[in-house]
């Protein structure tokens, strides 16, 4: 690889991280992570609760499907949110744009790292506390069967997450590009008005929250936790 390429691919990454720093800072993102984890944490306090008290034959792995509606629209909504603000403009305020350029960042480069800043930042926020949640769920089953499921559900987590973060990491994103000031304004109207009006008219699959829960119900029953409610 030549030196001018290995420059730019670690200029890149700094980018990455320092968007990522700034984006998880803000007051919504925190709320976003605090509400995924306490939602986890409460259905981990029932598993074990359950655990207890059925034994190796309690519904462990159904409680992972039930908990990620709750933890993406806190945890993935807030978080996306955070990033449709007008990041660009809080960048030029607070003089990253110029640090970035002083190094050789382009406008665009910085752009781009926010964009992956915000993927990265929903699909952590919601896949932490989900396959935390997966992976206990394994852990304390009675039986290798058990275990086995709550392993596959751990991955059925992980890639729900990739998918969340992926896509609305990049409407986010796109939504603070375009709406500037009323990022976040145009972020709701692009996400949450089409999902009810769609519901409303019984196509609910055919917005990007109705999608993701089609995702979301496809990945659990392949993971053998069963279908959504």
């Amino acid at each position: 690889m030549s030196a001018p390429r290995a420059r730019a691919r670690r200029l890149g990454r700094a980018l990455v991280a320092l968007a990522r720093e700034r984006l998880g800072a803000s007051s919504l993102a925190r709320f976003g992570r605090g509400g995924a984890i306490a939602i986890a944490s409460g259905y981990a306090v029932v598993a074990v609760v359950l655990r207890a008290a059925d034994g190796p034959a309690a519904p462990l792995a159904g409680l992972v499907a039930s908990a990620a509606p709750s933890i993406a629209w806190i945890g993935a909504g807030s978080i996306a949110l955070a990033a449709a603000h007008d990041r660009a403009a809080v960048d030029r305020r607070d003089g990253i744009a110029l640090l970035a350029g002083s190094r050789g960042a382009s406008s665009e480069a910085l752009a781009a790292a926010r964009v992956v800043a915000a993927m990265i930042a929903i699909g952590r926020g919601v896949g932490l506390p989900l396959i935390g949640l997966a992976l206990l769920v394994a852990a304390i089953a009675g039986s290798a069967s058990g275990a086995a499921r709550g392993l596959a559900v751990t991955l059925a987590a992980l890639v729900f997450s990739a998918i969340c973060g992926v896509t609305l990491g990049a409407v986010a994103a796109a939504c603070g590009s375009l709406g500037a000031r009323r990022g976040r304004s145009f972020f709701v109207a692009v996400v949450v008005v089409p999902w009810l009006l769609a519901d409303l008219a019984g196509l609910g699959a055919w917005s990007l929250p109705g999608a993701l829960g089609a995702a979301l119900d496809t990945a659990m029953r392949l993971a053998g936790a069963g279908p959504l409610a």
